[in-house]
């Protein structure tokens, strides 16, 4: 991914600008695709809607770096030993850095909680809370709209609540779409 972005900076830099008079706020939907890293084999396929307000916008106060905080749910499909799904909401913390002015860096950070109904010896309950880190580059498409292409590490257990509680971590690859105003 970094190596993608790396060969492709040259040409997005003349392209499309981001406006940062227009970030107060932003929408997006990302798709991912994850694997767990437990010997069983879980994989999700998910849609990641989400919502955010910045709290200071890149640009600004802070040169440019930015701050937002991010609303984000999550609907899975998983291929597991039979076919399951999960649905879950994680509030974010979103660190951003205007890089170029087309291309917005950032790495974001939560915790949720997420029902899972996925037959499979990885996960032992239905519901659990996911911290979750990542990081990934918005390139802007237009003034207001850009690609994002991230990188999602999620833990999932029941913070030891019940017994037992095996992890159940997955790395994601995520694209998707943004749009900012």
């Amino acid at each position: 991914m970094v190596l993608a972005v790396a060969l492709l900076l040259p040409g997005i830099a003349q392209g499309a600008q981001f406006d940062l008079s227009k970030f107060h706020q932003e929408v997006g939907l990302r798709f991912a695709y994850g694997k767990n890293t437990q010997t069983a084999s879980v994989h999700l396929y998910s849609l990641l809607p989400h919502w955010g307000i910045f709290i200071v916008p890149p640009g600004q106060c802070w040169g440019p770096f930015g701050l937002s905080f991010e609303v984000e749910g999550i609907i899975s499909i998983a291929g597991a030993d039979e076919t399951g799904c999960e649905i879950g909401a994680t509030p974010l913390l979103k660190f951003s850095w205007l890089a170029f002015p087309s291309v917005l860096a950032f790495v974001e950070g939560g915790a949720g909680v997420i029902a899972e109904c996925i037959d499979s010896p990885a996960l032992a309950h239905t519901f659990n809370f996911t911290p979750q880190v990542g990081a990934g580059f918005d390139i802007a498409l237009t003034s207001q709209t850009a690609l994002t292409v991230a990188y999602r590490f999620r833990h999932s257990s029941n913070a030891g609540i019940a017994e037992p509680n095996p992890a159940f971590n997955v790395h994601f690859v995520q694209v998707g779409l943004n749009y900012y105003y």
